[in-house]
C-alpha cells in the first residue's frame, strides 16, 4: 500500500488551492489599492456561515453568492475604518478577525439553533470530470474526477484579473492609488473611491472563498473550519510579490502542503507520529517559504500607510 495516495492528495490540494487563490486575489486588490487587509480570515469566516445559510435557503449557487455578498458587506467595516476615519489598517484587520468569530457563532445559533455547527446535508453544485486529465493512469485521474466547477473558475480567473489590473483604466488607477496616491490625486483620481473598491472586492472574493469551503469542500458549517487559511493566503500573496500569476503558483504550493498531511494521517506507519506533528506541516512549509524570500519582495509603495488626501470625485 503506497504511503501517499497521490491522486486523492491532488484532488484535495485543488480544493485548497481554490480557497487560497480566491482569498489571495482579494488581498491583492486591496493591497494594490494601498490598504493592507489582514482581516481576510474574518471575511472568510463570515462567508462560511452565510454561504451555508444561503445554500439551504436558495441552493448552492445562491449560497456562494450570499457568501460573497456577506464578505463584501463585512469588508465595508474595514474600508470605512481605514479609509474614512484613518484607523490603523493592522488594528482594523485584527478587529475584523475577532468580531467575525463571535458573529459567526451568533448567526449559527440564530439560523440553526446551535452555536458551533450547522445542519448537515448542505446542497452542493454538480461535480464535473475534467476531460483528458480525468483519464490519467496510476490513480492520478481520480484527482480530476468529481471536481467542483469553482475550481475551474479559480484557475480561469487569472486571465480577467491580469487584464483588469494591467489593461483597464480601473486597474491602472487602482494600482496608482497603492503606489503613489498623491500623484494619483493630482491627476484627478479619487483615491478614496478606488481604495474602497479594492477593499470591497477583497471582501467579496474572501466571502466567496469561505462559502466554497463550507459548501463545496466540507458540506457543513463548523466553527474554526477556516483554520488560518486567510493568513496562509496572505503569505502566498507576499511570496507571489503581489502578482496574480505568481500567486497562482504559490497557492498551488500551499494548497498541496495543506492536502498532504490530510492523506498522510491515514497512511500506514504514520499513526506512530503525533497527530499535531502531521498537522503542523503546512504551516512549517509556509514559514520556510516566506523566510526564504524575506527582503526580496516589493509591496505596493503606499500599502499600509495613512493617507489624508481627499482626492477628486
Amino acid at each position: 500500500m503506497p504511503l501517499l495516495d497521490l491522486g486523492a492528495a491532488i484532488g484535495i490540494g485543488l480544493n485548497y488551492f481554490t480557497i487560497l487563490y480566491l482569498t489571495g486575489l482579494g488581498g491583492l486588490f486591496s493591497e494594490r489599492a494601498g490598504i493592507v487587509n489582514i482581516g481576510l480570515e474574518g471575511l472568510m469566516i463570515v462567508g462560511t456561515i452565510m454561504g451555508v445559510w444561503g445554500a439551504f435557503r436558495f441552493g448552492p449557487v445562491s449560497g456562494l453568492a450570499v457568501g460573497a455578498a456577506a464578505g463584501l458587506a463585512f469588508s465595508l467595516v474595514h474600508a470605512v475604518a481605514t479609509i474614512t476615519f484613518g484607523v490603523d489598517q493592522i488594528v482594523s484587520g485584527v478587529v475584523i478577525n475577532i468580531v467575525a468569530i463571535g458573529l459567526a457563532r451568533f448567526l449559527s445559533q440564530l439560523f440553526f439553533g446551535q452555536a458551533t455547527q450547522s445542519d448537515t446535508g448542505v446542497p452542493t453544485l454538480p461535480q464535473i470530470d475534467i476531460p483528458l486529465l480525468s483519464q490519467l493512469p496510476a490513480g492520478l485521474g481520480r484527482a480530476f474526477q468529481d471536481v467542483s466547477p469553482i475550481v475551474l473558475v479559480a484557475f480561469a480567473s487569472v486571465v480577467p484579473v491580469l487584464y483588469v489590473l494591467n489593461r483597464t483604466r480601473f486597474g491602472l488607477r487602482l494600482r496608482s492609488c497603492g503606489e503613489n496616491p498623491e500623484a494619483a490625486r493630482t491627476l484627478g483620481v479619487s483615491v478614496s473611491r478606488y481604495r474602497y473598491a479594492g477593499v470591497l472586492i477583497s471582501g467579496a472574493l474572501a466571502g466567496l472563498s469561505g462559502a466554497f469551503l463550507s459548501i463545496e469542500v466540507n458540506g457543513v458549517f463548523t466553527e474554526g473550519q477556516t483554520q488560518g487559511l486567510g493568513f496562509i493566503a496572505l503569505a502566498a500573496l507576499i511570496l507571489a510579490n503581489w502578482q496574480p500569476v505568481r500567486l497562482l503558483v504559490a497557492s498551488l504550493l500551499f494548497g498541496f502542503a495543506q492536502a498532504v498531511p490530510l492523506r498522510l494521517a491515514d497512511a500506514p506507519g504514520i499513526s506512530l507520529l503525533p497527530e499535531q506533528f502531521i498537522r503542523m506541516l503546512p504551516y512549517v512549509v509556509t514559514i520556510v517559504a516566506i523566510a526564504g524570500f524575506v527582503g526580496r519582495v516589493e509591496p505596493p509603495e503606499a500599502a499600509g500607510k495613512a493617507y489624508s488626501g481627499k482626492g477628486a470625485l
